[in-house]
């Protein structure tokens, strides 16, 4: 009588005849010709070289390498936005992995990256320059209404030292206004620090 292993190995597959692991299966206990449970998703078959980047996939009779991008990010060449790839095989002729810097670049074939356009450059100036006058804006605003408290507490001072401080304050948030409208029309470089009171 021929003696049989208690088990042997066995790869476990997905339900889409993905490589998963390893696994055993039983000698049946029931029949004593050799004949094993093999576990649902599972098949006799050697054990698939792993190769970085790919996954094996049974096709029946043998091992397929198929790309596995599965967890990695992408972006449309259409729009630039992300995609999170959660299927195995090759990357779609849509999609890149290099990231869109912004919405005024497109996807150029030909060169395989993003640029931008002329007319998308000077958008992009345009958009900059318009934040950067309205937040002038909203603090030459904060300034001016700053300015208008000290003048009314200077103009209504009932002591020297209500006097002196309304002064200060006056004095430090105009030339803060000054600096602004300097940074605004271009005469000096960096934005002037907000005093504090």
């Amino acid at each position: 009588m021929k003696i049989y292993a208690p088990t042997i190995p066995v790869c476990q597959l997905d339900e889409n005849n993905y490589f998963v692991g390893m696994t055993t299966a039983d000698l049946d206990p029931l029949e004593s010709n050799g004949h094993y449970l093999i576990p649902r998703l599972c098949i006799e078959a050697k054990e698939p070289e792993f190769k970085a980047g790919y996954i094996a996939q049974w096709t029946g009779e043998s091992w397929q390498h198929i790309e596995d991008h599965r967890g990695e990010t992408v972006y449309s060449k259409e729009t630039g936005q992300e995609i999170k790839i959660s299927e195995p095989g090759k990357l779609p002729e849509t999609v890149t992995t290099i990231p869109c810097p912004d919405s005024f670049h497109h996807w150029v074939e030909k060169e395989n990256k993003w640029v931008m356009s002329p007319e998308a450059e000077a958008q992009r100036q345009q958009q900059i320059d318009n934040e950067r006058q309205a937040k002038i804006n909203t603090l030459l605003s904060a300034a001016s209404e700053k300015i208008a408290a000290y003048q009314d507490m200077l103009d209504f001072a009932y002591t020297e030292e209500e006097s002196t401080e309304a002064e200060k304050g006056l004095l430090v948030w105009r030339k803060y206004r000054a600096a602004l409208l300097k940074y605004q029309k271009g005469l000096i470089s960096e934005l002037p620090s907000t005093p504090e009171e």
